[in-house]
């Protein structure tokens, strides 16, 4: 293994992270970037904040007991390395290394808990490096990884080639490159840089990296087959790249039509993953897809200070008819609200898709979003609400271009083919109808 390569500092967003979002192989602790939409995933960020509330005026709590904010416990292991990070930077202004410690601690911890703000206070504590000429590699790396939070792909792509032009053994500027190339629907350019990293990155890591491509390129049993092989293997690595490999494992064993491997597999990732964001998220869509709401609601309930995890309480709320699901839904309106108003809708356009189809029944406005979303990302999750929308606000020609992704990768979801199915029948029925006339 390269000296330079930390398979120990992994973990994964969407853009909603995705589990496409690979590990971090340098750093300190594990990134796994789990749906890119991953994000894939992540970017509430809080840039356009300020403004907002300047539009908006001063918020004034209606009683002294209102709630404004929950903060992090500093029971929580994460939250107290912060603060010992926060003084080792300190101590060493000008050293590259406890900047990028502490961005990267933050933005492990805003994809785990879906809190973007995290993402922010990264963004923050490398500006004085970026200001360099050049800028650190390693603090370009930061950089890249939050333009591919914020759905920047192309800016995050460029700075991804810029930095591999001045280091071309960097690992983990290839395993990004990869993961933002894929979210983007560019199977070939993620191809390319998976293979920089055989025989140089961490065994597993490169797995998951070929295995992730693997599935979304109609080849899903290779992807398990390799990340199986890989994983027993390495039974000593960290819980957080088991997690990571075991989310994967799920995601090829669902759209392979393997249900209950893939509950499995959900299940062991969770449990070396407690309360991981993306995964709780994906979990809850797995459990809703099959039925079992009141599992999905019990999952993520306790998690809705996360958008992605709310969003499947209301879904779930709505499903089993509960009372609470009107308000609920209404207090997820205000969120996309705010997100509207500070700019950052875009980050969600997924999200609010599914929102706009299944809860507010809108389904022109559903179908608009996913076009946009489309072309922005092109995760299994936005090909899905691109057809549904398409097919609930007849107008079927609409999601063509998702037809043609689903066959020239080979994708092989169940759900997703049997949608495309129904567009294509939608679309060929009045020509049919029209050849059939006297």
């Amino acid at each position: 293994m390269s000296p330079a390569v930390n398979p120990a500092a992994m973990r994964a967003s969407d853009a909603k992270g995705h589990r496409w979002s690979f590990p971090r192989v340098c750093g300190s602790r594990v990134a796994t970037m789990r749906r890119v939409a991953g994000a894939l995933v992540l970017a509430l960020l809080c840039v356009g904040s300020v403004a907002a509330a300047a539009t908006r005026g001063p918020y004034v709590p209606s009683a002294d007991d209102v709630v404004l904010e929950h903060l992090p416990s500093t029971s929580d292991a994460r939250v107290r390395r912060f603060t010992s990070l926060k003084r080792i930077a300190a101590a060493k202004p000008g050293d590259v290394a406890g900047v990028v410690a502490l961005a990267n601690s933050y933005l492990d911890y805003g994809r785990d808990t879906g809190d973007a703000r995290y993402l922010g206070r990264a963004q923050a504590v490398i500006a004085p490096a970026m200001r360099r000429r050049p800028a650190p590699v390693d603090v370009l790396l930061v950089q890249a990884t939050i333009l591919q939070s914020r759905h920047q792909f192309d800016e995050s792509r460029q700075m991804l080639n810029d930095i591999l032009a001045r280091d071309r053994d960097n690992m983990q500027a290839w395993l990004t490159l990869s993961s933002v190339a894929l979210v983007q629907g560019d199977l070939a350019g993620a191809q390319r840089a998976c293979a920089h990293l055989i025989g140089s990155a961490d065994a597993l890591v490169t797995a998951g990296c070929i295995g992730s491509r693997a599935t979304v390129a109609g080849d899903a049993t290779t992807a398990l087959h390799l990340i199986d092989t890989l994983l027993a293997q390495e039974p000593n690595e960290p819980p957080a790249i088991q997690s990571w490999a075991h989310g994967l494992l799920a995601d090829a064993s669902r759209y392979l039509g393997k249900n209950t491997r893939a509950d499995a597999e959900f299940k062991r990732a969770l449990a070396l993953a407690p309360g991981d964001n993306f995964l709780l998220a994906d979990y809850a869509d797995f459990l809703l897809d099959r039925g079992r709401e009141r599992e999905a609601l019990d999952l993520v309930k306790a998690y809705s200070q996360s958008d992605t995890s709310f969003l499947r309480q209301v879904l779930a709320e709505s499903a089993l008819g509960l009372p609470i699901a009107r308000a609920d839904t209404a207090a997820m309106a205000s969120r996309f609200s705010d997100l509207e108003q500070r700019g950052d809708s875009r980050l969600y356009g997924r999200e609010e898709a599914r929102f706009a189809l299944h809860l507010q029944h809108d389904a022109a406005r559903s179908l608009r979003l996913a076009q946009a979303n489309w072309r922005i990302q092109r995760a299994p999750e936005d090909m899905r609400i691109y057809l549904e929308a398409a097919l609930a606000a007849g107008q079927p020609a609409a999601a063509q271009p998702v037809v043609d992704f689903v066959r020239r990768t080979g994708f092989e979801d169940p759900i997703v083919h049997a949608l495309a199915a129904q567009v294509t029948r939608a679309i060929s029925m009045p020509v049919t109808a029209g050849r059939q006339a006297p």
